[in-house]
């Protein structure tokens, strides 16, 4: 009988307390909710709208009582900006910030204006002990609120660093931002990594999804669900068809 260590929602009894939204109603009821809360989540896919709008989506969701924090690996926060807008998303929020790993991989640049109070510019997605210590700023920043991460992409940071260091990044992260009680959605590039790094960076994972295109067809595979959920990117977002 469902009580109180289910953490079951008294106003929506199908939903659990210990979830975080997805951004996806259709997906949040077949999760009872959404994605641990706390945990880490890992998204494996092609590299494709379908899978940055689950990162859009969940990001995008934040509460009054939430902050969301995009590590930015392979585009910059104006870009994301902009393809999270093409779907119907608005990351333009106060309680929205970004990591910017990406930008100074493209060169050296002035900054024009006032900086950007929500961007916090780390040197390269190779900077993981400057990108730890934003990470210990951003939970700091947000004490008294439950936090939303997304790595965009994780396996840009994995490319750029040896396999051990990543291995020592992920295991001190892992357990800071559970703690910090944030659920954190790290991206990873399916056909980019062997299944030996790729097992590593699943290790520590409260839940795999995995994104699959066949033929055209995307779906997506949930934990614990046994037929793949076929999924489209509308202009509106993302929605389970």
């Amino acid at each position: 009988m469902a009580g109180p260590e289910l953490g079951v929602d008294e106003k929506m009894p199908i939903l659990r307390r210990s979830r975080l939204s997805t951004g996806i109603p259709d997906l949040d009821l077949i999760l009872e909710g959404g994605y641990q809360n706390p945990g880490n989540v890992v998204m494996v896919g092609p590299s494709s709208m379908e899978k940055s709008a689950f990162a859009y989506h969940f990001a995008g969701c934040a509460a009054d009582n939430e902050n969301s924090y995009i590590v930015c690996g392979n585009s910059s926060p104006a870009d994301i900006i902009a393809k999270a807008a093409n779907v119907g998303i608005d990351l333009k929020k106060e309680n929205i910030f970004f990591i910017d790993c990406y930008s100074t991989t493209l060169g050296s640049q002035e900054p024009i204006g006032e900086p950007d109070p929500t961007v916090k510019i780390v040197p390269g997605p190779s900077a993981l002990n400057d990108l730890s210590l934003a990470l210990n700023d951003a939970v700091k920043a947000s004490a008294g609120k439950r936090m939303r991460i997304v790595f965009d992409t994780l396996s840009t940071f994995v490319l750029y660093n040896p396999k051990d260091s990543i291995r020592k990044f992920l295991s001190v992260i892992e357990g800071r931002l559970r703690s910090a009680q944030a659920t954190t959605l790290f991206l990873v590039d399916e056909g980019v990594h062997d299944k030996q790094l790729l097992s590593i960076l699943e290790q520590g994972m409260d839940a795999i999804f995995t994104i699959m295109d066949t033929g055209g067809k995307i779906s997506l595979k949930v934990p614990d669900v046994d037929i793949p959920l076929p999924i489209r990117v509308a202009p509106t977002g993302l929605t389970i068809i």
